[in-house]
């Protein structure tokens, strides 16, 4: 998932997220300016003490970490809170962390794998300040000098009498104390938690049943609805009738919500929600309506959902590429935009021109559904002059400022609780069902929980943008990469929900920055956006475009490596040169290769797996990387020799900086593992008629425990500051699967998902030939 783009007051994405960590007094209410003049102020018969917004010390000695990032199983509460512990000397066992209500004045949105990245620097800073504060206290407590005293495990301890304080008894006392601007940072040797593989704060109460998710979520007098939606997308309630759903035992009430047209922001479609006792009982009563609906609104295709479906959007995709769109098209073609020239078109023409041999390819990615375990949930409590939201969403600032443009509350009087989630894979960072359930909420003066089944999500939600490519690429006489020509047609996200995030010249910088994103050695390279609008929304999946470029550009890569004849991982090496770090501009802010740590990580994954050794006839090994400050490499070994993929084993190699809690990196890198397998093999969601033709996992299949292959983790050791992990490991799966079935047989697969003998690529015999090239692939 990518973080939404340019915010208000001209923040850009990174800067945004990085003052949401804590850059200044807005975010920590931790200032370094005059120290004198700031304190913890709690003062005399403190409950707690608590220097800034990061923490808090209850007066059992309990640590509190409060949070402006969201849990939902990436483990960020586990590794946020150890970052806390360790730089405070905090009793690890006594330690838990929670998700704060946005107020309003910082910004709250957890995406793009940046949570620690952003808040690493910050949340030392603040547990520091705090430590120097409870040592300062204790020594006085004690009565001796603070150079005498040091923190552990949750006290001030006296070495040279025995004597101890527990952090505890010191809030009051440390609660006068100023705030010290510049406190001193452990040395990593110091740390006793960072580094360890401790289990995760919530698994306890998750294993036991007793974690609470948004759908646990109970109030007295609580009502539950669900709403029947338009079976074609963008369809209009033309009317309804409700008497057979009010006759079903239990059923309140039933509503007409009225919506917008797509792609109006925020997006509210029309419906009919069922109120109930019970949301089988909603269910029933939904069954029960009798509904018709319009749906040929227009003959525009980014409004009318009747013109949608996978066929169109192919064709669609094919004529943008074409170029023979203009800006003005009726049919929503925009008109190709050049994102990249690297060299000149004189220097590409040439470089073509005289190649020793060329490569035109295309690739496809299709739409690709979210489908979080826990189905999509809202509860709302309207109170006159007050709401109150219990939501697994990672965008609180977006749900208080829609809330607020819905109700005309003020930010005080919107509360939002942020529940457990059970994975969003992006989709909750979307706010459309926060809304219906405080408009319910509203007109029925009761707390009510709205439910999207996972049918209602897979038909009626969002979608991974698909996207099609056409690849040039030329090669010299040695097999090296002269020229580079990519051009991509595909939806855009920012142009649905951010339109003013579109360049005057019709770029979406969003789409394109993983493209551009090559640090190959190549002269000349052209990369070239074309956008195409239907009435489908698309939304950030797993960090946005990046698994699309990414499977692009590592089968890519592999193809050139074969048409040498040289090995994929020598050729990558031979094509990243001398090390060097490469600044590539996202939107003003820098995103970072540093080419010796990416070859550090492909030759790690390379080692792992076994890269040269012999393989049994028809398995083959397929090498892919990615960058999004984290370096990642994975090789994949596959088996063909049943007549379609089945993947015995993945290797990855992670360098995401200093390591906090490897227990947690290896399990994302497993989920990521297995999220991409199911997406590269299984997953696409197609429309015909406006009609989702998917709708729940008998028909929009997830990987089983029988297909998960063994999952072999590489970390790096490094002192740099730490990277996320949330997502990149699911990036370069697609592609690793791709190279590896080529080594197994011989064929090339270039649409997502993987599809064996593919029409127009005859698939070799099961155990197929043995590729010509790409030795180190099979052996």
């Amino acid at each position: 998932m990518s973080a939404p783009g340019a915010a208000a007051g001209g923040l850009q994405r990174r800067a945004l997220l990085q003052a949401a960590a804590g850059g200044g007094a807005l975010v920590l209410g931790f200032r370094v300016g005059d120290a004198a003049a700031q304190t913890a102020g709690a003062g005399a018969g403190a409950a707690a003490f608590q220097p800034n917004r990061w923490l808090r010390v209850e007066r059992d000695g309990r640590v509190v970490v409060l949070l402006t990032k969201t849990e939902m199983g990436q483990g960020i509460e586990t590794g946020l809170a150890m970052v806390v512990a360790d730089e405070l000397d905090a009793d690890w066992s006594r330690v838990g962390a929670r998700t704060v209500a946005p107020d309003g004045r910082r910004f709250m949105m957890t995406g793009g794998s940046y949570s620690m990245a952003v808040a690493w620097e910050p949340l030392r800073k603040a547990a520091a300040a705090a430590r120097q504060m409870l040592l300062e206290a204790g020594a006085r407590e004690l009565g001796v000098a603070v150079g005498e005293c040091r923190t552990a495990q949750g006290q001030v301890r006296h070495a040279a009498s025995g004597r101890a304080v527990d952090y505890g008894r010191l809030v009051e006392a440390a609660s006068r104390l100023p705030v010290p601007p510049s406190p001193t940072f452990k040395s990593p040797r110091e740390f006793a938690l960072i580094g360890r593989p401790l289990g995760a704060i919530n698994a306890p109460a998750i294993v036991r049943a007793q974690a609470v998710y948004g759908i646990d979520v109970h109030l007295s007098g609580m009502l539950y609805a669900v709403i029947e939606r338009a079976p074609v997308l963008n369809g209009r309630l033309a009317r309804v009738d409700d008497r057979a759903a009010r006759a079903v035992p239990g059923v309140v009430d039933v509503r007409v919500l009225r919506g917008n047209v797509f792609p109006q922001s925020p997006c509210l479609r029309d419906g009919v929600a069922v109120i109930a006792t019970s949301t089988w009982a909603a269910l029933k009563g939904r069954r029960a309506l009798q509904a018709a609906w319009q749906f040929a609104a227009s003959d525009n295709k980014a409004s009318n959902g009747a013109l949608a479906s996978s066929a169109a959007l192919a064709r669609d995709f094919e004529r943008a590429l074409a170029g023979t769109a203009t800006r003005t098209d009726p049919d929503t073609l925009h008109a190709g935009v050049s994102a990249l020239r690297r060299g000149s078109a004189e220097g590409l023409q040439a470089a073509f021109a005289g190649a020793a041999r060329t490569l035109d390819l295309r690739y496809d990615v299709p739409l690709q559904a979210h489908a979080p375990m826990e189905p999509v949930n809202a509860l709302a409590h309207w109170q006159g002059d007050r709401v109150e939201i219990w939501a697994g969403t990672h965008f609180q600032s977006r749900v208080l400022q829609r809330v607020r443009d819905l109700t005309g509350l003020p930010a005080e009087r919107v509360v939002v609780h942020t529940p457990l989630m059970g994975g969003s894979f992006g989709r909750r960072l979307e706010v459309d069902f926060v809304l219906e359930a405080v408009q319910l909420s509203r007109e029925l003066a009761r707390p009510v929980q709205l439910l999207w089944t996972r049918e209602d999500d897979l038909q009626h939600g969002l979608f991974g943008p698909a996207s099609r490519h056409h690849v040039r690429a030329a090669l010299g006489a040695d097999g090296r990469l002269l020229a580079l020509e990519h051009a991509f047609a595909t939806l855009s996200v920012r142009r649905q929900n951010e339109p003013e995030g579109i360049r005057a010249d019709g770029l979406d910088p969003t789409t394109v920055f993983d493209a551009l994103k090559f640090p190959y050695a190549v002269a000349q390279m052209h990369v070239r956006q074309h956008l195409v609008e239907q009435a489908i929304r698309v939304f950030w999946w797993r960090r946005g475009y990046t698994p699309n470029h990414t499977f692009v550009n590592e089968c890519l890569l592999d193809e050139c490596a074969h048409a040498a004849g040289a090995d994929p991982l020598a050729y990558r090496l031979a094509l990243l040169g001398a090390p060097r770090v490469i600044d590539y501009d996202n939107e003003g802010d820098a995103e970072r290769i540093d080419t010796g740590r990416l070859a550090r990580v492909l030759s790690a994954a390379c080692e792992a797996a076994g890269w040269g050794r012999a393989l049994p006839a028809g398995v083959g090994r397929g090498l892919a990387s990615t960058v999004t400050d984290t370096h990642v490499a994975q090789v994949v070994e596959v088996d063909s020799r049943a007549g379609r993929p089945q993947v015995r084993r993945v290797v990855c190699a992670v360098d995401c900086g200093r390591v906090v809690n490897p227990q947690l990196v290896r399990a994302q890198v497993e989920g990521s593992v297995a999220f991409a397998l199911t997406a590269a093999l299984k997953g696409a969601i197609t429309l015909e008629g406006g009609r989702v033709q998917q709708s729940n996992f008998h028909d929009y299949p997830l990987l089983r425990i029988d297909e998960m292959p063994a999952v072999d983790v590489v970390l790096i050791d490094s002192d740099a500051a730490p990277t996320g992990i949330g997502e990149q490991a699911s990036h370069p799966t697609a592609a690793a699967l791709a190279n590896a079935w080529f080594a197994a047989t011989g064929e090339r697969l270039r649409a997502l998902p993987l599809k064996p003998g593919a029409p127009g690529e005859p698939r070799p015999p099961a155990g197929g030939p043995t590729p010509p090239s790409a030795p180190g692939s099979r052996g």
